[in-house]
């Protein structure tokens, strides 16, 4: 048996866009909420539940941090930072993770601890997950473990 190196365990996938948020609007419950009113970088804890369309995000902790240089009026989400129990499904794709951070400007979004990608009846699994949503592509590092169902 021939051993490969550990970066061989990368493994390239397709990401659909069905996780990618839009700068409408996005409707969060929680059982408490913070405000830094200096910064406005928004922090809700306790069975966090986000959603925008057929978007739901669930975690213990979801922080929202604004892009800089805004005007009250006009801020925009920068990043937007889910940990604990971290879930984004849509009718499309699940993933799940210990931890997420969503690039708004750059559509990109990194899952970390224990990520798992369910898209229909394929899974993927691993440590690191990195995704580029504007294109459409991501990829899973870290001892990946994948089925994939045939017809």
């Amino acid at each position: 048996m021939v051993s490969l190196p550990a970066q061989a365990q990368d493994v390239q996938i397709r990401f659909g866009s069905s996780l990618r948020l839009e700068e409408s609007a996005l409707e969060v419950t929680a059982d408490s909420l913070e405000v830094d009113q200096t910064t406005g970088a928004t922090v809700f804890t306790g069975n966090v539940l986000a959603a925008q369309g057929d978007m739901r995000i669930s975690a213990n902790l979801l922080q929202l941090v604004y892009e800089a240089g805004a005007t009250e009026g006009s801020r925009r989400i920068g990043t937007l930072t889910a940990t604990g129990d971290v879930a984004m499904v849509t009718s499309e794709e699940a993933v799940e993770a210990e931890r997420a951070v969503y690039s708004m400007r750059a559509q990109t979004l990194e899952m970390t601890g224990d990520v798992m990608l369910v898209q229909g009846p394929n899974l993927l699994s691993g440590e690191r997950f990195i995704a580029d949503l504007r294109n459409g592509t991501g990829r899973m590092m870290g001892r990946v473990r994948t089925i994939i169902q045939f017809d």
